[in-house]
């Protein structure tokens, strides 16, 4: 008895092909989440800074 296999059409809506899925990310695409990383942190520190300078502030 032979056994077909149908394969199903991808329906993930991911247009992107499974090879180029696969592969490890461009080293531009690593250097730009390196800097939106590097952006997100300097604002929490900013904001973290500004908190503690205006609770510094008004505990006088």
């Amino acid at each position: 008895m032979s056994h077909l296999r149908i394969s199903s059409p991808d329906l993930s809506g991911d247009r992107i092909p499974a090879a180029a899925r696969d592969r490890e990310p461009r080293v531009r695409d690593r250097a730009r989440e390196a800097v939106v990383l590097m952006v997100f942190s300097a604002g929490v520190s900013v904001a973290l800074t500004l908190v503690v300078l205006l609770g510094s502030g008004l505990g006088r």
